[in-house]
């Protein structure tokens, strides 16, 4: 074999022998597993502070008192004392139906019962003086009693002819007007109390233990009112609707210029709940895998999957009962890529990596 031969074997042999380290290196370099890199992520320091839970929910207005009146005795209407809309006092005469007839039996029977009057004295007079029997005294009592119950009866036919308000409040529209004839059965109107108003609402059976009576609610009418008024809850119903497991509640609310009707929509914002100390951390830190709840705390850059009980929910706060304590900080963005134990870094509080190391 030549020199040059032999030159041209040896280069040959040396960058096998190169290009086989060189793959041997790789080879390793692609068996050894990658560090991971940090996951970013933001977080927030759960803090102790007070809590309160304000529901919101839609209500309606009713009146505390609503009647539709109906004459007590048919006849004819011929006379209207209030017009349409008015405010009426309790006792004011609203309607007066033709009492003619009514009028005439009262004098009947209110003549019957002078003569019935005179007759049972006579007898008394009689008994006293050893003349008159006491069967006939008995008989003229009775008939006497008969004749005032009578005059009674005929005195309050004849009251019914005049239809006063039940209670101080505003007249509807009529529904009959001079000369019609009416019966018992037939509304003529109705009255309404609009101050105060009432402000029926619904909330969940869950809620329950945290509403009395008593209890302020803000109330806001749609389209009429720009700030909240304050109503009271006067009644809790004692019932819980089976199909929606809500209660029924009613408040109160001044209407003393009547500018509430019922009917009218309402929006109600409820304290149902709260607690001056509480543990409190953004809503968006929750995590849910079926029933349990959990967040991702931070010590030294590492996260720990911590299991958390929950108590009274604010806008975007919730209460933490269990699993955190004040000036933890919370991973509030980035945790559904983590898993516990990883590695993360801060992108909005670097102060959180120099943070106790949870045990």
């Amino acid at each position: 074999m030549t020199t040059y031969k032999k030159i041209i074997l040896a280069f040959v042999i040396c960058a096998m022998g190169v290009v086989g380290v060189q793959w041997m290196r790789k080879s390793q370099e692609a068996a050894r597993p990658k560090e991971k890199a940090p996951t970013p992520v933001e977080v927030a320091q759960a803090k102790s502070d007070a809590i309160i839970r304000r529901l919101t929910v839609s209500g309606t207005l009713s009146a505390v008192q609503s009647v539709k009146l109906h004459p007590q005795t048919s006849g004819k209407i011929v006379k209207i004392y209030a017009e349409e809309g008015q405010l009426v006092q309790k006792g004011d005469p609203l309607f007066k139906l033709d009492d003619s007839l009514t009028k005439a039996k009262l004098k009947e029977a209110q003549a019957n019962l002078a003569f019935k009057k005179e007759e049972y004295s006579r007898a008394v007079k009689l008994v006293e003086k050893k003349f008159g029997s006491l069967q006939l005294r008995d008989k003229n009592l009775a008939e006497m009693q008969q004749a005032e119950a009578n005059a009674e009866e005929a005195q309050v036919r004849q009251d019914h002819t005049l239809i006063l308000a039940p209670f101080t409040g505003f007249l509807g529209l009529h529904e009959v007007s001079v000369g019609s004839y009416v019966s018992e059965q037939q509304p003529i109107a109705t009255i309404v109390d609009l101050d105060p108003i009432n402000v029926d609402f619904a909330l969940a059976e869950s809620h329950l233990p945290f509403i009395h009576v008593g209890d302020p609610v803000d109330v806001t009418i749609e389209d009429f009112d720009i700030l909240p008024v304050e109503a009271k809850i006067v009644a809790i119903s004692p019932e819980i609707d089976e199909t929606t497991h809500t209660i029924q509640i009613r408040a109160q609310l001044p209407n003393k210029e009547n500018a509430y009707r019922p009917g009218e929509y309402a929006k109600v914002v409820v304290v149902a709940g709260s607690v001056a100390d509480a543990v409190i951390i953004p809503t968006i830190c929750l995590q849910r895998r079926g029933e349990t709840e959990y967040v991702f705390t931070v010590a030294n850059n590492v996260v720990t999957e911590t299991t958390v009980s929950v108590g009274l929910r604010e806008g975007a706060n919730v209460q933490i009962t269990h699993g955190v304590k004040p000036g933890e900080f919370v991973v509030s963005a980035g945790q559904f890529k983590l898993h516990d134990g990883d590695v993360v870094k801060i992108a909005n509080a670097p102060t959180a990596s120099t943070g106790p190391a949870k045990k």
